[in-house]
């Protein structure tokens, strides 16, 4: 859910479609313009269904960062201690010269 509304702020006009559609429908049930009010009804279901499974889609990138992060976060320990290393090395060598 949080995704959704993340989405709608990104994306204010589809936000403002949205509402503009949920109004017509209320307007067509007040009206009893029930023909009319099923049509928009149809059209407000099939928006908020695309717009929240494009909200939940995921980069390829995050998909596969969750699936490996131990192995990243190793591969990642694994070059700051060589930085580390390096670095302690480069100080040392300074130090006595």
């Amino acid at each position: 859910m949080d995704n959704w509304i993340d989405y709608l702020s990104a994306n204010p006009v589809l936000a403002l479609a949205l509402v503009v559609v949920l109004v017509l429908f209320l307007f067509m049930v007040l009206r009893k313009l029930i023909k009319w009010a099923i049509i928009s009804f149809v059209i407000l279901v099939v928006a908020v269904g695309f717009s929240y499974n494009e909200a939940q889609k995921q980069p390829q990138i995050i998909r596969d960062l969750i699936k490996n992060r131990e192995k990243v976060f190793k591969e990642s320990e694994k070059a700051a201690e060589k930085t580390i290393d390096k670095l302690k090395k480069s100080i040392k060598d300074k130090s006595f010269k």
